[in-house]
């Protein structure tokens, strides 16, 4: 069996088992997402904990301060001073995860679209069936321009000099 044969045998497989899937694209939608959950989440994230972390390093910030200026003049001042810039430095990154955590809650749902536009995508390119259900609603699907063209076999490309 040639490898155009065997190529055409998987392909035509692949197309049968998509088309018994149902028209809708897929079979049984085992891959949820709990929007209320991350929207919660992100609430959380902005109401709560955020603000909560930048008022702990405050806190800090404003007894570390009356600590060093108690211990002025010993090497535990300088000490002080020393955690308390880390400290700040741990406050600001464990600021930025939360903001990245959040913005990662919030856009969840538009990666999904995304996944399945580009799963769709990859689909088309391969010649399978159109498959309607991968898009959300008001989202339409790019145009169907047909399989791509073969690959050239060898060294030499056609008609090339």
């Amino acid at each position: 069996m040639s490898f155009e044969q065997e190529w055409a045998a998987h392909k035509n497989d692949v197309m049968m088992r998509l088309n018994a899937a149902g028209a809708q694209g897929g079979g049984q939608a085992d891959l949820k997402t709990n929007a209320s959950g991350k929207t919660a989440a992100a609430n959380a994230l902005t109401t709560e904990i955020e603000p909560a972390a930048g008022e702990a390093g405050v806190t800090a910030d404003e007894s570390t301060n009356s600590a060093v200026t108690g211990f002025k003049g010993w090497a535990t001042a300088t000490g002080l001073k020393d955690a308390l810039e880390e400290w700040g430095l741990q406050v600001k990154s464990l600021q930025g995860r939360l903001a990245n955590d959040k913005n990662a809650l919030q856009g969840a749902k538009q990666n999904f679209i995304l996944d399945d536009q580009d799963t769709g995508s990859a689909l088309r390119r391969l010649g399978g069936p159109q498959l309607p259900a991968l898009y959300g609603p008001g989202l339409q699907p790019p145009p169907f321009s047909g399989p791509p063209a073969p690959p050239v076999h060898g060294p030499f490309i056609p008609d090339a000099e």
